[in-house]
Formats: C-alpha cells, sequence, structure tokens
C-alpha cells in the first residue's frame, strides 16, 4: 500500500468527508494510486488520484467517478456526496464577507428564499437558479445545454447565451427556459411543475409574460377627473394656476399622475412651476449631422466641431431618471 497519505485538511465539513470516503473506497480495494492510474489506462496520473482524496479542493466530478471505478464503488453515493461538497465550498466562499456569527442564519435564510412557494419576482427567481445550480455541483452552461436537450425543429430548449444572460440578470427567464433549466438539473416532474407555477404567479403579479420589456408598465395609471383635486390638494399651498390644472388634464393617460406621485415631488419641494417644466411632453430629435469641420491638422487629419447641446436643467441641481426614462425630476437643492 505504500506509505501513509497525510491527514484530510479541508476547509469545510463536506469536502472532508468526501475524501475519507474515497480513501476508505481504496483501501476497501487495496490497491494503490499507481494500480488505479493504470486501471484507468493512464487518464489521470496518481499524482491526481492522490490530490482527489487529499481534501485541500473539490475534485471534479469527472475525477470522481474514475477514482471510484478504479476502486468498484458506487457512483451513485460518491455523485451525492460530490455535489454537497461543491454546494458546501461555493458557499464558504459566498459567505466570507458575512459576520461569522451570522454565517449559518443566512445559509438557513438562503435556503428558504430558494423555495418555489416563496418566490415573488424574477429577481429572486434568479437567484434561487443560481442556488439550484450550485446544490448541483456548478455545471458548466454547455452541459446545462447539452442535459436540456433539443425541440423537435433542432434548435436547443435552453440555450447557453441565454441562460448566461438569465444567470446575469439581464433578461427574465422564459417559461420555456425555466422548465428546460429545472429538467437540466434533474429535478422531477412534480418539482419541475412547482417552478412552473412559480413563474405564472410572478408573471401575474408583475404583469410582464413577453420576451420584449414594457417601459410603459412602469409609468403611473391616469384616475381621470380625480387629477385637477389631488394636484390642489398636494400643492395647495402653492396656488396653482388654472393652465397648469389644464395641462394636466390634456395629457395622454400613462403621463398622468397618481397621488403618490405628487406625494413624492412635494416631499421634494418641487413647486407647480418646476412640474409645470417636467410634466411637458418631451421631443425625442434623434441622431443629428454633425457641424462642419473646424479645418485639419497639418497631417491632414479633420478638427472635430462638436455639436453643443443646450442644458435641460439649471446648474447646480439633482436629476433622477426613471427606469423607462420618460422624465427628467429635476430636485431642487435644499439649503
Amino acid at each position: 500500500m505504500g506509505r501513509h497519505e497525510r491527514a484530510v485538511a479541508a476547509h469545510v465539513k463536506q469536502a472532508g468527508t468526501l475524501a475519507l470516503w474515497l480513501r476508505a473506497q481504496r483501501q476497501r480495494a487495496g490497491c494503490t494510486y499507481a494500480a488505479m492510474s493504470e486501471t484507468l489506462n493512464h487518464r489521470y496520473s496518481a499524482s491526481m488520484l492522490s490530490r482527489a482524496a487529499s481534501g485541500r479542493l473539490v475534485p471534479s466530478h469527472e475525477l470522481v467517478l474514475a477514482y471510484v471505478q478504479a476502486c468498484g464503488g458506487n457512483q451513485k453515493h460518491a455523485t451525492r456526496l460530490w455535489k454537497e461538497a461543491r454546494w458546501a465550498e461555493e458557499e464558504h466562499k459566498r459567505r466570507q464577507g458575512t459576520p461569522h456569527d451570522f454565517r449559518d442564519l443566512a445559509a438557513k435564510v438562503g435556503r428558504a428564499l430558494a423555495h418555489p412557494e416563496v418566490i415573488e419576482n424574477f429577481g429572486q427567481l434568479r437567484r434561487a437558479m443560481i442556488q439550484l445550480r450550485a446544490r448541483e455541483g456548478q455545471p458548466s452552461l454547455g452541459t446545462l445545454q447539452a442535459r436540456a436537450g433539443r425541440k423537435p425543429c433542432g434548435t436547443h430548449r435552453l440555450p447557453k447565451s441565454s441562460l448566461s444572460a438569465i444567470l446575469r440578470g439581464e433578461t427574465p427567464p422564459l417559461r420555456d427556459h425555466l422548465t428546460a433549466f429545472m429538467t437540466a438539473l434533474g429535478m422531477s416532474a412534480r418539482k419541475v411543475e412547482e417552478w412552473e407555477l412559480a413563474w405564472d404567479r410572478i408573471v401575474a403579479n408583475e404583469g410582464r409574460g413577453t420576451r420584449r420589456s414594457q417601459p410603459d408598465r412602469y409609468l403611473p395609471k391616469a384616475r381621470p377627473g380625480r387629477l385637477p383635486y389631488l394636484l390642489y390638494r398636494a400643492f395647495r399651498s402653492s396656488d396653482p394656476d388654472p393652465p397648469l390644472m389644464a395641462m394636466l388634464a390634456s395629457l395622454p393617460e400613462r403621463f398622468a399622475m397618481t397621488e403618490s406621485d405628487l406625494v413624492y415631488l412635494k416631499s421634494h419641494s418641487i413647486p407647480p412651476r418646476t412640474l409645470q417644466e417636467l410634466l411637458l411632453p418631451r421631443t425625442w430629435s434623434g441622431p443629428q449631422q454633425p457641424n462642419p469641420q473646424a479645418g485639419v491638422t497639418r497631417s491632414g487629419l479633420p478638427i472635430r466641431n462638436p455639436r453643443r447641446y443646450n442644458a435641460r436643467t439649471p446648474p447646480r441641481t439633482h436629476v433622477v431618471r426613471t427606469r423607462s426614462e420618460p422624465l427628467d425630476i429635476p430636485l431642487l437643492t435644499l439649503t
């Protein structure tokens, strides 16, 4: 059997459990690392097999399966131990910035928030997908794409480019993407159905069921007949003039103000004059032709003559942009 191995040195308990179990399989088979490497046709060297059972790092899934194959062990049990070790290692890295006294609590809260029945928006769904992927051993995007399979037309059910954008938070997942993702992780049909119901609940809450973004849904809805009264009640100390109220009443429906919007504007000390300026419909001019060149340099390069634009807001003011950027709301500096 050669010399004795060093003691297992693992950062997390699950990695140590995996390393000890691998060593037990080798001792049960009574073979050396050199003999195991020869059994595997030298796909992995003896030093790689030895490092796999050291506990310092969690080995790859392929290396663990090869190790168990050379010893004649149970590969399903090895896969379960490997997933637990990989998940514990990822959690250990993720909790480095959390105070030590709250790490266990943070882990329990994270696991609870990854349940499909408590998911309320696409942000929580994305974090749950990241956590579920880590629990399954952090399979690569290409592996998940291959596991999800193809559609009858031949395209991938879960393209890795789309999955990458979903996990980065650049786009919400489609229902088909979520189904393919959970299937690729090996979940049962009942679990997949629970996640599909969670997706349906998010869409029902947010009113968002298409791939394209819907910026208008973030704008306040109109309440006909109440706007002049709300305006007067919110700005009664500022004595709003009739032209302003008439202008507000004639605005398109999606630019009308609700009571909560007026309270927000009043809390930032915006008088009706400024309100009238910021509520006026904006005309987007789009791209414009550049100004003529101011000349050329000695090397023949053109000298640019930049087009100057008038500032929309006076100097020394703050500007707040909404998510869909329909308006610029200047906030007056309070002294």
